[in-house]
C-alpha cells in the first residue's frame, strides 16, 4: 500500500494542552482541544504535541515557531504544559487553567472519567474565547 503524507496548511493559532488523562480535569483539556478543532477547523486551530516539542522533534519544534500565536489549557494549579513549554522557551499568547480559570475542581488521581457534560461545554466555550482572543491579537478574523 502507497502510503503518502499529507501536508496540512499551518494554522492561526495552536493549541497546547495538558491532556493528562490521569485526571478529570486533564481529560477535559484534551477532551476541549479536540473539539475546538473539530469546529473552528484546522486551518484556524491546530494542536501541537506537546511531548514532541518537549522531546525537541525538529519538525515539531520548528512547525510550533511559525505559528501566529499560541494558547496553552492545563488543567489544574500544577500547570504542568505551561510549565514544560517555559523550560523550552515557549511562552503562551494566551493561556487557560480550568481550575484556577474556570474553578472546577481536580479529582485527582485516577478520576478520569469523572466529569460531565456541562463541564465539557464550560471548558470548550472557555478554550473557543482563548483561541479567539489570540487570533484577534494578530488582527486576523
Amino acid at each position: 500500500m502507497d502510503v503518502q503524507k499529507k501536508t496540512a496548511a499551518l494554522p492561526k493559532a495552536g493549541l497546547f494542552a495538558c491532556f493528562s488523562g490521569g485526571s478529570n480535569t486533564g481529560s477535559l483539556t484534551g477532551m476541549a482541544a479536540l473539539e475546538v478543532v473539530r469546529r473552528l477547523g484546522n486551518d484556524r486551530v491546530g494542536i501541537c504535541s506537546l511531548p514532541a516539542v518537549l522531546n525537541q522533534v525538529p519538525r515539531q519544534s520548528a512547525l510550533v515557531q511559525q505559528i501566529e500565536r499560541l494558547v496553552v489549557m492545563d488543567g489544574c494549579h500544577n500547570a504542568c504544559a505551561r510549565q514544560l513549554l517555559a523550560g523550552v522557551g515557549i511562552v503562551p499568547d494566551v493561556y487557560l487553567n480550568l481550575e484556577t480559570d474556570l474553578h472546577l475542581s481536580k479529582l485527582g488521581p485516577f478520576s478520569s472519567l469523572e466529569f460531565t457534560d456541562e463541564e465539557i461545554s464550560q471548558v470548550v466555550d472557555a478554550v473557543l474565547a482563548a483561541v479567539g482572543e489570540a487570533l484577534n491579537t494578530t488582527g486576523s478574523s
